[in-house]
């Protein structure tokens, strides 16, 4: 049995997704990454992540309808979902955690852990504080 968490990555900045899929990985974590909402959905539905972080301005599908989407499907429904974005005044739907893109990439590891061990029934990182 693999008890590494599965992470999605979903952002259109390629520049992005080679920095924060490294920083996934040095957390333990094994990180699928897509280029748009459209390729990230259908991942989700693949791979059945245990946790999936999406940027909220990209094309094809944007984050939050890939949110919507997520949260329409039975499988998937539960599945942490962080929103990661530029927005300067972003509000995220009800009940879905935001994470500003500010380049903290301590509080982005710390909200990763949390999310991954926050009382679910999923893997969790113990080496993040």
């Amino acid at each position: 049995m693999n008890s590494q968490p599965r992470v999605l990555l979903v952002d259109d900045d390629g520049d992005l997704l080679e920095i924060y899929t490294l920083t996934l990985e040095e957390l333990g974590c094994g990180v699928t990454t897509a280029r748009d909402g459209q390729e990230g959905l259908a991942l989700a539905l693949a791979l059945r992540p245990d946790l999936i972080i999406t940027d909220v301005r990209m094309p094809r599908m944007n984050g939050l309808e890939l949110c919507q989407r997520l949260r329409a499907d039975e499988r998937l429904r539960h599945t942490p979902l962080i929103i990661h974005s530029s927005e300067p005044f972003f509000c995220a739907p009800r009940g879905e955690i935001f994470l500003h893109k500010d380049g903290d990439l301590e509080r982005f590891k710390h909200q990763v852990a949390l999310s991954l061990g926050g009382g679910r029934d999923g893997p969790s990182l113990a080496s993040v504080a």
